[in-house]
């Protein structure tokens, strides 16, 4: 279901499941960084969450708090985008919670 509203293009997160809630998608979209990325609105973001196969989806914290990060060597924190706060490109909003996932290479996660 698209939402009622749209609203100016911004950064934004997201996470959605596939028909038979097996495959999990997340969506982080940088913004605010003009010649890189403007943001998406959220009738642009949810067309990506369908575009990609999600049923069901639900919108997440944007702005400076959409921050995407995997383990690297050594369990040190790998950035895979370019979050923003108070104007600079690649500096993390500080934010109190977080959604953690752990895949098990072994089941094929």
């Amino acid at each position: 279901v698209l939402p009622q509203s749209d609203d100016s293009p911004q950064p934004r997160s997201a996470i959605g499941l596939d028909k038979n809630a097996r495959r999990m998608i997340l969506v982080v979209v940088d913004g605010r960084l003009p010649g890189y990325s403007e943001g998406v609105t959220l009738t642009e973001l949810a067309q990506i969450l369908v575009e990609a196969g999600a049923h069901e989806a639900m919108n997440l914290d944007g702005g400076g708090s959409s921050t995407l990060v995997r383990e690297g060597a050594l369990g040190r924190p790998v950035l895979l985008n370019t979050p923003i706060h108070n104007q600079i490109p690649n500096r993390q909003r500080p934010v109190g919670n977080h959604i953690g996932i752990f895949a098990n290479p072994a089941d094929g996660g």
